[in-house]
């Protein structure tokens, strides 16, 4: 588990690390109406230089990935609120796009709702998921914390009984994926009760 964990953080800071890198390849860009490549062909439109088109894409892009990043990692209820400026980030991309490529003559808020409300329930699932293992992850510390109180309590009675237990406990551990989940939980609480006796 700790392993996902840090996967998942180490992939947070280097999106981190390589976004404002990223912002900057506007700099590489050609100040002509049109760069091609051998990849792609982009054509700056009314924006005169292409250069000019890169930069202010690449600007909508950071800051709508800053705000997403921020609203996942976040941890406290008020998260909610940065889902107006998120929001707010999205739809004016997505106007930004329409202005470029015409996808609507005459496009409105509205044109716009189908994509903002699939990204929202979009950030809104990845900020539980992340929530959920922060959670999960109190309550184990919460359930060691309580073992290992037990188990300095149990320093008071003969040396023997706490050895005998505490190698329980930790076979038990180690077999911990060996049992099912209310299995374990069972077998912990027995031998809570065989600490307290």
């Amino acid at each position: 588990m700790e392993k996902i964990k840090l996967r998942k953080d180490l992939a947070i800071i280097l999106i981190l690390i390589i976004s404002p890198f990223a912002f900057y390849l506007h700099v590489f860009a050609p100040k002509t109406q049109t760069w091609e490549t051998l990849f792609f062909t982009i054509d700056a439109g009314y924006f005169e230089k292409v250069r000019n088109y890169l930069w202010i894409y690449s600007y909508k892009i950071l800051t709508i990935l800053i705000i997403t990043i921020w609203f996942i990692t976040c941890k406290y209820w008020w998260r909610l609120v940065l889902l107006i400026p998120l929001l707010f980030a999205v739809y004016n991309f997505i106007s930004f796009i329409n202005d470029r490529y015409e996808f609507y003559e005459d496009y409105q808020f509205v044109n716009s709702l189908p994509a903002l409300i699939i990204y929202t329930l979009l950030i809104y699932f990845l900020s539980i998921k992340a929530g959920y293992y922060s959670s999960k992850k109190n309550i184990r510390s919460k359930l060691d914390s309580e073992i290992y109180y037990l188990m300095k309590e149990l320093s008071i009675f003969k040396k023997s009984d706490s050895l005998f237990l505490k190698r329980q406990l930790r076979i038990l551990k180690k077999e911990k994926e060996t049992y099912e989940k209310k299995e374990y939980l069972i077998k912990l609480i027995e031998l809570r009760d065989k600490m307290t006796i």
